[in-house]
């Protein structure tokens, strides 16, 4: 199912963008945002069009950065960012809008490592300070003792190690940095470039890729290269991921369902801006993260189509419902049941125009 998982997309071009021939009555909820997890997004938007087709989503990924811009800009119905917003950027839309912000968790998944090292003979296994080290760029050939000591026996190549990351406002940065932030302070190694969406990275030679796209582009293109993507496009990618080495010590590699034990003990706040940036589930992954639709509390006060915010909720609806099913197909990680429950009563909160 991995490899199968972009083979709809294709279709998309008539049945999300284009003007296919639509109910009279129909409505395009225009969205844009996270690359993280735009497979799962176009999957659910495909899947509802054929159940609703006076419903079309049609959903940019443009990174979780200009999501949010144009969200708050007003020229979206809906944004998508895999760092929430922050209290700073819903008070921005206040003042713009109008209306709050209500953060939708939709889904998770995990922010892996891949690398290109041509003719290894087996899975890498990286510890927690051999890839803060490698990200803060002090430790940078293959052959390095740090690395050879959590590979007995694997033949590592005298190489330089290439860092590849994002260069656009990501939140699978603020994810990827949230956690080294966390599991540096653990381990005793400061984290000194910061977390956020973009952060200024320790070395002008690491090289930047646009869109967890790019990020995979550069890895496939530059042997020696290691870099951070969800699991989907490493999947896709056909990229070696590493097992990492988690808080409990012990080596692990991104599965559904390593993503689900390392959320299981996440507390859910009332704004669900829901964080593990470095989990305590033994048999948990390290890097794992939920991930945010970005909704208008008043659609009201939405100056596009006034039909927009009700027709956003029937959507909504059934991507935390029915449409869950699909999460593991493309490799992420379904919401627990008790998120699902406290989010469907947050979304029917939201006030549109059709409300007396």
């Amino acid at each position: 199912m991995k490899n199968g998982r972009f083979l709809f997309l294709p279709a998309l071009s008539c049945l999300l963008v284009t003007s296919c021939s639509l109910p009279e009555d129909s409505i395009t909820l225009q969205g844009a945002g996270a690359t993280f997890p735009a497979p799962l997004y176009k999957r659910w938007f495909l899947e509802y069009y054929k159940l609703h087709p006076e419903i079309r989503v049609n959903y940019q990924a443009i990174g979780s950065g200009a999501g949010i811009r144009q969200f708050t800009e007003g020229l979206t119905a809906f944004g998508a960012s895999d760092a929430a917003m922050s209290a700073a950027e819903v008070e921005q839309f206040k003042k713009e809008r109008g209306s709050g912000v209500q953060l939708v968790p939709m889904t998770a998944g995990s922010v892996v490592l891949c690398y290109n090292l041509p003719g290894l003979s087996a899975d890498l296994k990286l510890k927690r300070k051999t890839y803060l080290r490698i990200f803060l760029g002090e430790i940078t050939t293959w052959n390095d003792p740090a690395i050879a000591e959590s590979n007995p026996g694997l033949k590592l190549p005298d190489l330089d190690i290439t860092v590849v990351r994002r260069a656009d406002g990501s939140g699978t940065t603020y994810a990827f940095t949230n956690h080294l932030a966390a599991a540096g302070a653990n381990v005793g190694i400061a984290w000194t470039p910061g977390v956020g969406k973009s952060i200024r990275w320790p070395k002008k030679e690491m090289i930047g890729g646009r869109g967890n796209p790019g990020v995979a582009a550069q890895i496939q293109q530059i042997p020696g290269a290691i870099g951070y993507l969800e699991s989907g496009y490493a999947a896709l990618a056909k990229l070696p991921t590493a097992a990492l080495e988690n808080k409990a010590g012990h080596f692990i590699h991104a599965t559904p369902e390593t993503g689900q034990r390392a959320l299981a003990d996440a507390k859910v706040p009332d704004d669900f801006r829901i964080w593990a940036p470095d989990p305590e589930a033994p048999d948990g992954y390290p890097i794992v993260t939920y991930t945010w639709l970005l909704c208008y509390q008043d659609y009201t006060k939405f100056r596009g189509d006034p039909g927009a915010g009700e027709a956003l909720k029937q959507v909504v609806h059934f991507c935390l419902t029915d449409g869950q099913r699909y999460s593991k197909e493309l490799d992420y990680t379904p919401l627990p049941k008790n998120v699902v429950d406290r989010v469907l009563v947050a979304l029917a909160n939201i006030k549109t125009v059709r409300e007396k």
